[in-house]
């Protein structure tokens, strides 16, 4: 059993290698007629008349965008050329050679179009891989080698981060004119290598392909090119962008609305204007370091300049503000068109209410007290400033009586104090009373009494020593506590000044923050657009 069972496996390997055997000469064969027997030329054209054209198939194959570049306007693509000719010379019966219909042979022994990348920004003209090339029985090569090309990319950044780039890639003959060469392509370029592995920074979203015809002018005459051109248009994805740049930028475009919210007793006013201005000098750089120098300044650069020129604005606002509400009366005097503009109208519009001013009452009043005599004279209580330099005011007692300091040094004062008999209703203050005959008339009422006794005392304080002295200080002070409620009112005024002006600026600023924005970014015309799915474009 044993024995069977190897004769047989020796005999499958004889045959086996039989067979290769034949094959492998069957192709020797074939490439030895082809290009011995035949003596084939890969320098010259497979034409059999010099004034004939061969045509060249030309198709591209994305397999993976790399990369774009705004900074240096590079793109990077890694695909395959997909290129197809007619060569008469490489033609063959199948049947007797074996059935080879193809053979897989390395390019540099054929003849090529020598087509390559003209706009490469890299030293790889053509293919950096030479795969073998195919070559079928009628004649036909096909040759598909891949590539990884740098080609420029003039980006326009006006739209950012909402833009859209158009790379193009130019292909043509180098040796040969359109006469000898002739492209043939399709509509668009192959993506059905690229749904598997798309870019994580940009969308396809048109990849045609365009035939052109040039003429370049040599020294022996005008020569006509042909070359086919790949327009390819990227889209950027934004919601990076949006996340990372656009919504802090717009956030910080609004704090500075806020600044103006801020009371300006925290002191952080300034403070706070001028961190959001270093910050936009910050995202300013970052821009800078983003998008490639350009004639045409970007959107989200003329944001930034004009949230700077905002932020700048609200700076010196606050100043003025800040200016504002630290006046007094010492300082300043409150102009009219002030009072009527910023303590009228304004608070009137934005439905601002000052506080009401609580009423203080004069320390000091002239009061006229009716004598209890017939005639008509009038004593007072009042304060008068004196005739010093300093301007202190003194008080000064009415109707004054001569005899009292002389009975006074005398010692004769005590006897003609005496404690009247209360009236129906008692004053609420007691009663110091001279000796006086009319004093306890019947006629005179309660707060003529009480005046009358504050006169004598008036007249009795004043025979004593520092008295006057006493009573110019206190009269001092209290011209300085009205003095300082009157400033306090103007200073109060000074900050409600500043409020409306605060109140005012927050609603400009905010409207103008909020047109603006809307002014600048709105104006993209990709902004709300639908990115296409790259398995929709045409193949």
């Amino acid at each position: 059993m044993w024995f069977t069972t190897a004769k047989w496996t020796i005999v499958i390997m004889i045959f086996v290698y039989m067979t290769a055997g034949l094959a492998s000469d069957a192709q020797q064969r074939l490439i030895k007629e082809l290009f011995l027997s035949r003596d084939y030329d890969a320098l010259s054209r497979p034409v059999e008349h010099e004034n004939e054209t061969v045509n060249v198939t030309f198709a591209l194959i994305l397999n993976i965008l790399v990369f774009v570049s705004d900074q240096d306007q590079v793109m990077k693509t890694n695909g395959y050329l997909d290129l197809s000719w007619k060569d008469l010379r490489l033609t063959w019966n199948p049947e007797e050679y074996d059935g080879i219909s193809i053979l897989r042979l390395p390019p540099d022994k054929l003849w090529q179009p020598d087509i390559a990348l003209t706009n490469t920004v890299d030293k790889q003209f053509l293919p950096n891989y030479k795969s073998n090339a195919l070559i079928s029985s009628d004649g036909s090569v096909q040759w598909v080698p891949p590539f990884i090309f740098k080609s420029g990319c003039d980006t326009n950044p006006y739209f950012f981060p909402f833009d859209r780039q158009l790379c193009n890639m130019v292909f043509r003959s180098l040796t040969y004119s359109s006469a000898e060469v002739d492209l043939i392509t399709d509509k668009y370029m192959t993506l059905k290598d690229y749904e598997g592995q798309p870019s994580g920074s940009w969308n396809i979203t048109e990849v045609p392909l365009f035939k052109w015809y040039r003429t370049h002018y040599r020294k022996y005459g005008a020569v006509p090119y042909v070359s086919v051109q790949l327009d390819m248009m990227v889209a950027r994805k934004s919601q990076f962008y949006v996340l990372t740049f656009l919504l802090p930028c717009v956030c910080i475009a609004f704090l500075t609305v806020f600044v103006f919210y801020l009371p300006i007793a925290s002191g952080e006013k300034l403070c706070l204007a001028i961190s959001i201005l270093f910050s936009i000098v910050i995202f300013l750089l970052i821009l800078i370091d983003i998008l490639p120098p350009s004639d045409s300044l970007p959107l989200m650069t003329k944001f930034l300049v004009f949230c700077f020129v905002c932020n700048l604005i609200s700076a010196f606002l606050t100043t003025i503000t800040v200016n504002f509400s630290f006046r007094s009366v010492k300082t300043h005097i409150m102009v009219r068109w002030i009072r009527m503009i910023l303590m009228e109208k304004i608070p009137q519009l934005l439905r601002i209410v000052q506080p009401e001013k609580g009423k203080k009452k004069k320390l000091f009043a002239t009061v006229q007290v009716p004598s209890p005599a017939s005639s008509s004279k009038k004593s007072s209580l009042k304060a008068k400033p004196t005739k010093d330099a300093d301007k202190r005011l003194s008080v000064r007692f009415s109707n004054p009586k001569p005899d009292i300091k002389e009975r006074y040094m005398n010692g004769n004062f005590a006897d003609d104090l005496w404690v009247p008999t209360p009236p129906k209703r008692a004053p609420p203050y007691g009663s110091i009373a001279f000796h006086n005959p009319g004093f306890v008339s019947s006629s005179e009422s309660n707060k003529e009494l009480i005046w009358r006794e504050l006169q004598h005392l008036g007249e009795y304080l004043q025979q004593f020593p520092g008295y006057s002295t006493a009573l110019d200080n206190v009269a001092y002070i209290a011209q300085n506590m009205e003095e300082q409620d009157e400033e306090g009112d103007v200073s109060d005024d000074w900050k409600f000044v500043a409020l409306a002006a605060d109140r005012f600026l927050l609603w400009i600023f905010l409207i103008g923050n909020l047109m603006g924005t809307l002014s600048i970014l709105l104006n993209s015309p990709y902004l709300f657009e639908r990115m296409p799915d790259p398995a929709q474009n045409p193949t």
